[in-house]
């Protein structure tokens, strides 16, 4: 086997591994506490600050969220915020009903409210015969997700993106594919998969209390002809994201029964609010 196809054939199956990748973290450490470990009278301070002093910055961050919360819900994708569609709508409304009143209410960030808060309009950027809008930089969306929770009033929300990709293969009707009745034939089997991820951040501070990822669990599959390839493509793509965003809901739903635990036992360590670590 040559070397280059050995090279292509571990670097898919590591594409599929991490795609397969399903699962959730927590996170409620102290960032007080974290810095504390730094004795900032010696050399420590200028590995810590001096070299990047948003490092600090970054990490003096502490969670403050507490259920029952108001939650909100932020699809992203490639042009930024988005409205989430009705097939994913269903998949969270069914994950609120399980979690119940206890951890408070998942309200929709919405795209309208999330530019009317936003300081400044978007900018265009122009590189050869590329354009587009420079808020689709990550980093800007995500603080423009932030400022319509915050206009909002949500305690904190859950910004997740989800994607299909299809592919098509052709089936034995397609030899007739050069024949003028092949145009019409089911000549195409087109086969979509689905992956999706969330991170769970405070809308006050941005701390990150969560995250978690899944994928589709199975493969969206449909037959099309040749002519009408680029419709199904696209359609059978949807759905896989719909259904790995299904499959989402079940990791965010232990994600946050792990995490209410969490900050529980955070409190109970710490006792009042205004003795945990970094509190001002």
């Amino acid at each position: 086997m040559h070397p280059n196809t050995v090279l292509k054939a571990a670097g898919a199956a590591a594409l599929v591994a991490v795609l397969a990748a399903c699962g959730h973290t927590v996170q409620t450490t102290s960032g007080s506490k974290y810095l504390s470990t730094y004795d900032l009278s010696d050399h420590d301070l200028d590995v810590l600050v001096g070299t990047d002093e948003g490092i600090a910055a970054a990490a003096d961050v502490e969670p403050q969220l507490r259920f029952p919360a108001r939650l909100g819900l932020a699809r992203i994708d490639a042009q930024g915020l988005t409205a989430i569609p009705p097939a994913e709508a269903k998949a969270w409304m069914a994950l609120a009903e399980r979690l119940g009143d206890g951890y408070g209410e998942f309200v929709p960030v919405s795209p309208l409210v999330a530019a009317l808060a936003a300081p400044e309009a978007p900018r265009r950027v122009v590189m050869g015969n590329l354009a587009w809008d420079y808020r689709t930089s990550l980093a800007r969306v995500v603080r423009e997700v932030r400022l319509g929770a915050a206009r909002q009033h949500l305690d904190a929300v859950l910004i997740y993106e989800a994607s299909g990709t299809a592919a098509e293969t052709s089936n034995p009707l397609a030899v007739t594919k050069l024949a003028l009745i092949g145009f019409f034939l089911p000549t195409e089997d087109v086969e979509a998969q689905g992956a999706a991820q969330a991170v769970l951040v405070d809308v006050r501070n941005g701390y990150t209390y969560g995250m978690a990822s899944a994928v589709a669990e199975q493969p969206v599959q449909r037959i099309t002809t040749s002519g009408n390839t680029t419709a199904v493509r696209r359609a059978a793509a949807q759905e896989a994201g719909a259904r790995a965003v299904s499959a989402l809901t079940g990791e965010v739903e232990t994600m946050m029964r792990d995490l209410r635990l969490a900050l529980a036992e955070r409190r109970a360590e710490f006792g009042t609010p205004e003795a945990e670590p970094g509190t001002r």
